[in-house]
């Protein structure tokens, strides 16, 4: 499970900021690869729902290996295909491949049987996760250098090979135990009765703004370089100590969410990383930069754990998929609207405005948590 989750997220990075890359190649402008970006999640927010079902009725190790399929046939696609059109396409592809194997895997985790089991195997998870998305923006700077373009085709068939493995790796899944699926054919919980779920709309919320604060920090953090005139390995080296950051903060999960508590941790962490994008946004040296994106990588990892420990902890393992579905549709629908509406700031006000806003949004996230306390995560 933590190798399949290693090579997604390996694989999802490493396209996601070579496509950037190459958009720039193509000549699009800021507002272009905020379309493509939105690409990612289009579909995913229409199908969320109907994945979460199907794995609420036993289809969980379908559901990854189903994904991890759409990776390499996305990865094959930008690849062998150079040209707009099918860069919108297989984004999209891999956006609904990456959908399929985290409502999968993350379901997997909740549902292995055993005391406090749920929260390591989450842990252990988010950790896999965050190691793969560190590895992916090293091996774009290991590969651009000092350029300021990394070669993107060669990035893209190093995705392709990751991709199969990650399909491979798939194929030794077993499902987990501690599950009631629900019958086929069966009527399932009413939505707006997992909704109602007390502390359910403020992990929901909270979970959109981190996710989609995590996302769009890989997006535009080339295009901020390019704009600053900072080389391709400075960038990948940065993206790889927010990785390594996230999985340090992740390590200490545990024990930090007993110490403070889970809405206090939210609070904090989701403070912490609006400060830090702010900075980012500001013409400080490199080396500050540095510091500051380790603290929106521990941060960010902090608060996106919580949300989806919380929210899978809230509800019943028969609506998990379904509960789990709902928060990725959410995360899904913010990385199409914000995305588009990033790439217009962009192009009107540049790159740092844009994690300005990512920073207001994570502060609106943390005022959320500090006066509608869910009771199920206090």
């Amino acid at each position: 499970m933590m190798a399949t989750a290693f090579f997604e997220l390996s694989v999802v990075s490493i396209v996601r900021v070579t496509t950037s890359y190459r958009a720039i190649e193509l000549g699009l402008s800021a507002a272009w690869i905020g379309i493509i970006t939105a690409a990612f999640a289009v579909f995913p927010v229409l199908l969320a729902l109907k994945v979460g079902r199907a794995i609420d009725r036993g289809n969980d190790i379908l559901m990854v290996r189903a994904g991890t399929a759409m990776l390499v046939v996305a990865c094959a696609g930008v690849a062998m295909l150079p040209s707009i059109a099918m860069l919108l396409l297989f984004t999209a592809v891999l956006g609904i491949g990456h959908l399929l194997l985290s409502i999968g895997v993350q379901v997997l985790c909740a549902q292995q049987p055993g005391p406090g089991v749920m929260e390591r195997m989450l842990g252990n998870y988010m950790i896999a996760t965050a190691v793969g998305q560190g590895a992916g923006p090293a091996v774009v700077g290991w590969m651009g250098g000092s350029a300021a373009i990394p070669p993107t085709q060669p990035l893209f068939w190093i995705a392709l090979g990751t991709a199969v493995l990650a399909f491979l790796s798939s194929l030794l899944l077993q499902s987990g135990l501690d599950r009631t699926p629900q019958a086929e054919g069966g009527k399932p919980t009413p939505v707006r009765d997992i909704i109602r779920s007390p502390g359910f709309a403020v992990i929901f919320f909270v979970s959109v703004v981190t996710v989609v604060a995590q996302d769009l920090i890989v997006v535009y953090l080339p295009l901020l370089g390019t704009e600053r005139n900072i080389a391709v390995d400075v960038i990948g080296s940065l993206l790889a100590v927010r990785a390594f950051s996230a999985v340090l903060s992740r390590l200490f999960f545990a024990r930090l969410s007993a110490l403070l508590g889970s809405t206090r941790l939210m609070v904090a962490s989701t403070v912490a990383g609006a400060l830090a994008f702010v900075c980012l946004a500001a013409p400080f040296p490199v080396a500050s930069m540095y510091a500051s994106i380790a603290i929106v990588g521990g941060a960010l990892g902090i608060a996106v754990t919580t949300a989806i420990s919380s929210l899978l902890a809230l509800v019943g393992s028969e609506v998990r998929g379904t509960a789990n579905s709902l928060r990725t549709g959410g995360t899904r629908l913010g990385q199409v609207v914000i995305p588009f509406l990033a790439g217009i700031l962009a192009t009107a006000a540049g790159v740092a405005s844009v994690f300005i806003v990512i920073g207001a949004s994570l502060a609106m996230a943390a005022t959320a948590v500090q006066f509608i306390r869910p009771r199920s995560t206090s």
